[in-house]
């Protein structure tokens, strides 16, 4: 056996590759998939077509190399995190919509938590309770779905599903089990006193095992499906985020990634969590902990300035034959920084960190000479000054930020990795790979069967650096000021942003 696979489903596309023992590139898929938001801050994708996409994948990577399935030692899978999807032990999904990450119905559940939040809860989760949470989406289930709640003998995060419809087997690691709200953060065992917070049954929750470790073989039934062999190893797995890390520069204590695709996190790597409730902590795929900030429509947010907006300037991009975002940052990089005193608070989906699930989005300080050039450039200052926010935080907690490993689809322009060093002020590094998780979710497998020897340095070996983007000095007054005029309309309108929001749910 010379070859392993990973996966990483995403919430925009689902990626499968295939490499040899030495970590090098055969074959690979990028299938796209789409979010459906039936209702406002709901967002759903359905489960099979998760198994399908991997599935057909699988068979399209080996037969492009040429490869026997038998010749694949281990699969490995990671993907968007949180997700609660109800399965049977026959294999079957309960209710086929899964609620995303990004999903905010459980605001309110989270809400009361919050508010009758004890010390000893808060020390034991590292985590205050938010809509995004695992535990919490089974709780709504539980509470809004209780058929769904009670049919279901597990609930499984998105990679696990994949394991399980691999194997047979249901199991999570810690880096998804710290996104539950109900594992003890100090043994990485599931807590009763959470469980017991959240309202939940634990039975319906599965073993937790390192994301490393080799849980079992592909099944026979699997096996016909995929191509793959029932000799072929499947590993636990971790969450996309944490997959995508340590092989983005966060494989050594103090170091800092952002990463920014249609959602965005920044965070640092720590032996302990950060207690601090206005920021998020996760068990990392290696020891520590990595606390992290979030904005849930980052790229997502460019996305839809793209799609309204700035509709004529990218469909007359399109036209010349160039690629439309990058059209759209020249046109930003005509405005001074500060976007001549315009401000975009980049909450179209809410926000999980820094404020609350209530948060909006909006530009502040339109006037008639503002133009599309000027809502771009708000738009991705917006996104940097919202990260400096979490940034802020580590220094406060000690961590002294010297360098900002940038990945995700954002990196790949100029534009914005300048922006983001002129307001973190610091040098924004990006790298050669930009596979993220599925290059984490297929080293994790190299190192279970032996064909690296250790995460850490495989990690080093895979790590090269891009391009560096240093601080441009001449922008950091203007910049220091916008920023606390930033920090100042987002505090001023969270009032704002919850009538708000009772006022939509009233309609």
């Amino acid at each position: 056996m010379k070859y392993i696979i990973g996966a990483d489903v995403g919430t925009q596309s689902i990626k499968v590759q295939l490499y040899d023992q030495n970590m090098n590139l055969v074959a690979k898929t990028n299938t796209p998939q789409y979010v459906d938001t039936p209702k406002p801050m709901w967002a759903t994708q359905k489960a099979e077509s998760w198994w399908k996409i991997v599935r057909d994948s699988i068979q399209k990577v080996l037969k492009d190399a040429g490869v026997s399935g038998g010749d694949v030692a281990a699969f490995g899978c990671c993907a968007h995190m949180h997700g609660a999807v109800p399965v049977r032990v026959d294999g079957s999904v309960v209710e086929e919509d899964v609620q995303l990450y990004c999903d905010k119905r459980g605001s309110r559940i989270a809400e009361d938590l919050a508010e009758h939040l004890s010390g000893d809860v808060y020390r034991e989760a590292a985590n205050a309770p938010i809509a995004s949470w695992h535990g919490v989406k089974i709780r709504w289930l539980k509470d809004h779905k209780p058929e769904v709640y009670e049919a279901a003998d597990k609930f499984l995060t998105p990679k696990d599903y994949i394991n399980f419809k691999m194997t047979g087997k249901t199991c999570i690691d810690p880096s998804e089990a710290s996104g539950s709200f109900a594992m003890n953060c100090e043994t990485d065992e599931w807590s009763d006193l959470l469980i017991g917070t959240l309202g939940i049954d634990r039975e319906k929750l599965p073993e937790i095992k390192k994301a490393y470790e080799i849980i079992g073989h592909v099944s026979e039934k699997a096996a016909q499906e995929t191509g793959l062999s029932t000799q072929t190893a499947v590993i636990t797995g971790g969450g996309d985020m944490l997959s995508m890390l340590y092989v983005s520069g966060m494989n050594k204590l103090g170091s800092v990634v952002d990463i920014t695709g249609t959602g965005a996190t920044i965070q640092a790597y720590t032996k302990k969590p950060v207690m601090d409730k206005r920021i998020m902590n996760l068990r990392h795929v290696l020891d520590g902990w990595v606390p992290f900030g979030n904005i849930d429509s980052a790229g997502g947010a460019f996305r839809w300035l793209r799609d309204n907006l700035g509709k004529k300037e990218a469909e007359a991009a399109r036209k010349e034959g160039k690629d439309d975002y990058a059209c759209l940052c020249e046109l930003a990089e005509q405005i001074p920084a500060g976007a001549d005193g315009l401000y975009f608070l980049p909450y179209l989906m809410g926000e999980r960190t820094m404020g609350s699930a209530d948060s909006r989005g909006c530009f502040i300080g339109l006037s008639l000479e503002k133009n599309i050039g000027h809502m771009v450039r708000a738009l991705l200052e917006g996104v940097a000054f919202e990260f400096k926010r979490t940034l802020d935080i580590f220094e406060a907690n000690g961590e002294k930020i010297q360098m900002v490993y940038h990945s995700g689809g954002a990196a790949k322009g100029d534009t914005w990795n300048q922006i983001k060093a002129d307001i973190y002020n610091v040098p924004i590094c990006t790298l050669e790979a930009d596979e993220g998780g599925v290059l984490g979710a297929a080293l994790m497998s190299a190192v279970a069967v032996g064909f690296v020897d250790d995460l850490e340095k495989g990690a080093d070996r895979l790590l090269k650096v891009k391009k560096t983007y240093q601080p441009n000095p001449a922008n950091r007054e203007i910049y220091d000021k916008s920023y606390q005029v930033f920090c100042e309309l987002h505090d001023v309108l969270q009032p704002s942003f919850k009538h708000m929001a009772k006022v939509q749910e009233e309609k």
